[in-house]
Parts: C-alpha cells; structure tokens; sequence
C-alpha cells in the first residue's frame, strides 16, 4: 500500500488538524477531534471510538511499521506519513511518539450509560472551565471504578485536547455523560441514585456518609463552588474538614478523596457481607 506523505506545514489538512486543536468552535463543527499517542489511541478503539486518520512520522515512530501496527491495534490501515516539521505542527505533547490520529466523536448522552456495578458510583462534576482539572478527574474515575462520569452545564469542550492529554486516557475508559443539570438529576432519580453534593453549607463531614447504596457525588467550580440547584436537590451536602488555614483544595483532589471513601466503603461491606 502507498501512503501518501505530507511535507508542507501549510496543507490544508494540517491546518485543519491545529485548527481542531486549538480552537473550540472548530471541533464543535467537526465531527471528529485529535488524540495523540499510542496508548490513548489504543484506548480509544478499546472504547469503541473509530480512528478516521493516523499521520505518522516514521522517524518518530518506535514500534514495527505503522501500517502494521495500526492495523493490529486501531483497526484501520488509513494513514498519512508525514515529515518531523509537520509532526512537530500537530503535536500538541512534549513528549512524542510520532503518531497522532483524528477520531471520529461519539454522542455523550445519558440514555448509552450502562451501570457496570449493581451499586452505581457516579461523579457528577458541574461547571467545570480547566480542562486539566477534567481530565485529572476521568483518570481518577477509572482509579475508582466507578460506574460513569456526567458533565452539567459544562462550560469546556469535552473534547479539548488539554482534557485527553490530562485524562491519560481516562477518557476513553470511563463512560461519560454531557447534559442539562435538570436532565442529569432527572437521570439520577430515574435510577434511584442518591446525591450528595460537595459543599460548605450546612454539610456533614464525608466519612459520617454511607456511600455504600448507589450514590452520586457532586462536585462544582473552585471559585463559586455548586449552584443552589445542586444543593437544593441532594441528599446531603458533604464536606472535607480542612485542618490548614485555607478553606478549599482543588477539585479533582476533592473528587479523588470522596470517591475513594466511597471505594474504601464499598470494599469494607463487601467483606462483612460475604459479597
């Protein structure tokens, strides 16, 4: 097979790939987005995402020959070779395999989400705007084995480069959910999820919370925290005593904490139960 090799950092597919990149409103047009390395694209065809386009560097690229590789572990053989320049005009990592694909978008919606667990464990992670702060979230919610993770009211693209490079691939495992704050509670009750919202306001402290039913955890912004709404509608509200002089902490360092306790639960009744 003769793969076609790209030299010029002005062709217009390579425009289009840093226009992915950097610019929301492009990828929201497109019905495909960037995904650089060879354990993410793995992941992704592991996820049931279909890989459109791989643009090797064969200089770059340690492994057997691309089309082989691709082939064995992304399922397709469409690829575009292109030379280190090109490479480095795409390349959106400092570190580099050499290889970079457009993936083709899956539709995030709440009616795919299938429980894996008899007892649910969801992050609801609302408002959220650092794609870092999502993407260290996803790769703590495949940590924890929980069953999905739902974005409300999101205020950053999903599918921002900066939330896959930061996920480690979290977002590829984990299955994720993008809707309304109304549409998420009314998903959460329809399945008979209970909510404990992160907050200040009158809250208990975490560890008093019996996370061991199916329990949804809320998390919101580091600078307003959750709306009303989610406080209105929970349970509970919960909190993380702070024992310094500050009054928060980073929102997926909350998230990482609460999930875990729910973990940690979750394995201590499996014990004394015999499950």
């Amino acid at each position: 097979m003769i793969m076609k090799t790209i030299s010029s950092v002005n062709n217009s597919t390579i425009k289009a790939i840093t226009g992915l990149i950097q610019k929301a409103s492009l990828r929201k047009k497109s019905d495909v987005f960037v995904v650089e390395g060879k354990r993410e694209l793995q992941l992704a065809y592991r996820g049931g995402f279909t890989i459109d386009t791989v643009f090797c560097c064969p200089t770059l690229f340690e492994s057997t020959t691309v089309e082989t590789w691709s082939a064995q572990n992304l399922g397709t053989k469409n690829i575009v070779l292109v030379t280190e320049d090109v490479y480095k005009k795409i390349s959106y990592r400092n570190k580099t395999e050499g290889i970079i694909s457009l993936v083709k978008k899956k539709a995030f919606d709440l009616d795919s989400i299938v429980f894996k667990n008899v007892n649910p464990l969801i992050l609801v992670i609302e408002n959220i705007e650092k794609p870092g702060n999502i993407g260290a979230m996803l790769r703590t919610a495949d940590a924890s084995n929980i069953d999905c993770l739902l974005v409300a009211e999101p205020k950053t693209d999903i599918y921002n480069p900066n939330v896959i490079r930061s996920s480690v691939g979290g977002f590829f495992t984990v299955p994720i959910g993008v809707a309304s704050n109304e549409d998420i509670i009314e998903f959460l009750k329809q399945n008979q999820i209970a909510t404990y919202a992160a907050s200040l306001q009158k809250s208990i402290s975490y560890e008093k919370i019996d996370f061991s039913a199916p329990t949804a955890v809320i998390v919101g912004t580091e600078a307003t925290g959750l709306s009303e709404f989610w406080t209105r509608e929970s349970k509970s509200n919960i909190k993380i005593p702070m024992l310094g002089t500050l009054d928060s902490m980073n929102v997926s360092v909350a998230a990482a904490i609460l999930l875990f306790e729910a973990t940690r639960q979750r394995d201590f009744y499996r014990d004394i139960k015999g499950i």
